[in-house]
């Protein structure tokens, strides 16, 4: 599933200088421009995508990924990942080697990048390439690893279905989240009965219709947040909602904060 993209940049895919990892751990930092994508990729090493700066969606054959300010993504070894941005974004991957994946889960997820990790990203980055692993330098390293195993994760998975018909249906409020439309005007905008909709959600993303619809306002919303300066009010307008405290609401359920307390962390 993707938003309408006629207008994107591809950009060239970035690996370390030799093609893979040198140590258990590498750094690599690059920005991406407003409307660009990364095609989709693997390797036989795993990457924690963290942004310093700006939104990314982190996307996998089995769902979406958001990674806002103060999250990463963590992408398993061999697992094919297309990372794009629709208002840009700086990149710091944190590409960690199949041994040292090994404690880390083999799935992707979101998780929380806490005060401690932030820096620890930070300061890896400036740390030379050809780093000992059993030195002072190899510790910071280390302990990155350490902290990036015991992150929490946080719940911003959109999984995707495969389903031809509920692809059709994403696609479109993907790209038109304030569509209204009930469970049987869905079935006959994909041809299908509202009750195969139904049924197929949740064998295909483990999630109803109406979760996963709100699963996917979250994640606008989070990124509306986080880059553009419309009002709480304008946010909720935008994504169907017939009030922004019904809005407020649905988020502060989700992420334990308003919408108006999670923009003011992000400064």
């Amino acid at each position: 599933m993707h938003r309408t993209r006629q207008h994107w940049q591809e950009v060239p895919l970035i690996l370390p200088p030799t093609g893979k990892p040198q140590r258990p751990i590498s750094m690599l930092y690059r920005k991406l421009p407003p409307l660009s994508v990364v095609a989709a990729h693997s390797h036989n090493w795993g990457q924690l995508v963290y942004a310093s700066t700006g939104v990314l969606d982190v996307t996998t054959p089995s769902g979406r990924y958001l990674v806002p300010p103060h999250r990463a993504v963590w992408v398993p070894p061999e697992h094919p990942h297309e990372i794009s941005s629709l208002h840009g974004a700086e990149i710091s991957s944190v590409y960690i080697t199949i041994d040292e994946a090994q404690s880390l889960v083999n799935h992707c997820y979101v998780l929380e990048v806490s005060l401690l990790l932030r820096e620890l990203i930070l300061e890896a980055l400036r740390q030379p390439s050809e780093y000992e692993w059993l030195s002072s330098e190899g510790r910071l390293f280390r302990t990155l690893r350490d902290q990036v195993i015991g992150a929490n994760p946080v719940p911003l998975h959109l999984p995707l279905p495969s389903d031809s018909r509920l692809q059709k249906i994403c696609t479109e409020l993907q790209n038109h989240p304030e569509r209204k439309r009930n469970l049987e005007q869905w079935g006959e905008f994909a041809g299908a009965s509202s009750r195969t909709v139904q049924r197929l959600f949740l064998k295909e993303t483990g999630l109803s219709f109406r979760s996963w619809r709100q699963q996917l306002r979250l994640q606008i919303a989070l990124q509306r947040l986080a880059t553009e300066k419309h009002s709480v009010t304008r946010i909720a307008c935008d994504l169907g909602y017939e009030s922004s405290s019904a809005f407020i609401s649905m988020f502060q359920q989700q992420l334990g904060v308003t919408p108006g307390e999670y923009a003011k962390s992000l400064k």
